[in-house]
């Protein structure tokens, strides 16, 4: 009976299933390409026909450690897709998390902003999984991993699809005539400022210079110095009904450092245009280099990235602003006093301005040492919980330094703090042997329940990326709480930490610095100040 029950759920599934009648692998005729190539793992490896899953047989493609990997293979002619099989490898198959297949008939951005016909979440280790399609037309498939330092590698990569009819049918015409026309990058040349300047080399107008080269040493990126809500702006020279907002993003410094800056339009100048409104928040999870954010016509002439919060500094590759105007009309030039947006305008008017940034005189004290660390399991005698809290920042596993989880659904690590602390900063160590990549996603909770294994604690920050073998530092605002815990959500998953530090001040009540004069306001004190130490 449980066998049945599983077979009708793989059918359910579409996991492993044969083609249907009349569809066939057409990637085998095709001509695949990536990104870029590691060793012998050429692109056409994964159209060979072979579901072989071990690398060294020559079976594999496999790109280098890279920014977005991307594999793709041309069709050579556009066809309507059913499925899509992956095969993925028998080793490191956690790799494959997260990657997208898109289906389209453009090479724009590579062909990796074509539809997308599913994510990835995981492929067991030397498994095949189906993603249905569901007759998405094109010509190109691509698989793609969003990500700093990721490795695409596919074993086999079939393609199930027939010819799609040439004609255009009326859906689809209607369609297309409701697409909004829109402009060439209006932002290109335009005149920018920004909040301050590092150096020579990150100057403002870099990020309009229509170069999306993403490496500060090419002078092609804007920087400003590490202060308080830095900012960055484009003059547009005129209004326009902005309807989506291009970002590149920094590869070689700090790119998480772009998590939580905020995309504003509009006509004032007030607070610098950081109080225009609201377009997108820029999250740096999943981590990307170049990405596309709707603004839905937002009317303006000025577009700021606005990046709230303590010791920040914004870096910008390059900003593209795409504006359109409804067919049938000309775009048009707005007088500046009536057309104020007011429907989505930021209420808080002084945003960013009243920030209280920590007093970098004071000593916080790393609440970690001397606390009791736990995890969901242990890989080995080498990955105990408490290495991540023994004051060693050595970042080589065998050096016995780091924790280490099993490969699991949802792995996580704790530290109790003993008590209650006001958690400012919490700083972690990666990994610098192996396997940097991991890291990207997981969590940092803080609070006072252990429900869920403290893993439904408040969120202090969700770490994007952090280079191999380097600290990175996630300011928690003060939250409140005795545990600190670090969740890796997703299937198949390896948590491992090579240092982690918790800066925070003890928790206080609001009792009065000193005590009363009088006799029975005396008593008073003296009952309160135990009933306080007899609660923490």
């Amino acid at each position: 009976m449980k066998e049945v029950i599983i077979l009708s759920l793989l059918g359910i599934l579409g996991m492993g299933r044969c083609s249907k009648d009349g569809l066939v692998n057409v990637a085998l005729r095709g001509k695949a390409a990536q990104s870029s190539t590691y060793y012998r793992g050429t692109a056409k490896r994964a159209i060979d026909g072979i579901r072989n899953t071990t690398f060294k047989d020559d079976s594999c493609s496999h790109t280098l450690g890279e920014t977005n990997p991307w594999w793709r293979v041309d069709l050579r002619k556009t066809y309507q897709v059913t499925s899509v099989t992956i095969t993925n490898r028998d080793t490191l198959a956690e790799r494959i998390n997260g990657a997208e297949i898109r289906i389209g008939n453009s090479l724009e951005n590579d062909g990796n902003s074509n539809h997308r016909c599913a994510l990835i979440s995981s492929i067991p280790a030397g498994c095949s999984t189906t993603f249905q399609c569901h007759g998405m037309q094109g010509k190109y498939v691509n698989v793609f991993l969003k990500g700093y330092m990721q490795y695409l590698t596919l074993c086999e990569v079939e393609v199930n699809a027939h010819p799609a009819p040439i004609e255009v049918g009326p859906t689809q015409a209607s369609e297309l005539s409701l697409i909004v026309p829109v402009t060439d990058n209006v932002a290109l040349k335009k005149t920018t400022n920004q909040s301050s300047q590092y150096s020579h080399m990150g100057s403002s107008d870099n990020a309009v210079d229509g170069s999306r080269l993403s490496m500060y040493q090419d002078k092609s990126c804007s920087r400003t110095k590490s202060e308080v809500n830095p900012w960055w702006r484009v003059d547009l020279q005129r209004t326009y009904n902005v309807t989506s907002i291009t970002v590149t993003n920094i590869e070689d410094i700090d790119p998480e450092m772009i998590d939580g800056a905020e995309i504003h339009i509009g006509n004032s100048l007030q607070n610098n245009g950081n109080s225009n409104p609201l377009c997108a928040v820029i999250s740096s999870y999943p981590a990307w280099e170049v990405m596309t954010f709707q603004c839905s016509g937002i009317e303006g002439r000025y577009v700021n990235i606005f990046l709230p919060g303590c010791n920040k500094h914004l870096s910008l590759c390059e900003v593209e602003v795409n504006v359109g105007s409804r067919p049938g009309e000309e775009e048009t030039l707005y007088d500046m006093d009536e057309h104020l947006s007011s429907d989505r305008r930021v209420q808080d008017m002084k945003r960013g301005q009243d920030i209280l940034c920590p007093d970098h005189k004071t000593r916080h004290e790393n609440v970690a040492t001397g606390g009791r660390a736990s995890q969901s399991s242990q890989l080995d005698r080498f990955g105990d919980a408490n290495n991540a809290i023994d004051l060693n920042w050595s970042n080589q596993y065998l050096e016995r330094s780091c924790s280490h989880t099993n490969a699991e659904v949802n792995p996580w690590w704790r530290v109790d703090l003993s008590k209650t602390h006001n958690v400012t900063y919490v700083t972690i160590t990666n990994r610098g042997d192996c396997c940097s990549d991991r890291i990207s996603g997981a969590e940092i909770h803080v609070g006072d329940s252990l429900f869920n294994n403290g893993n439904s604690n408040p969120l202090c920050a969700r770490i994007p990326y952090i280079p191999a073998g380097q600290s990175r530092t996630f300011p928690c605002g003060g939250i409140s709480g005795r545990y600190v815990n670090i969740l890796l959500r997703g299937k198949e998953k390896y948590l491992t930490l090579c240092e982690v530090e918790v800066q925070a001040s003890t928790f206080q009540t609001d009792l009065p610095s000193t005590a009363p004069e009088t006799a029975v306001t005396a008593w008073l004190w003296d009952l309160l100040s135990s009933i306080y130490i007899l609660v923490i």
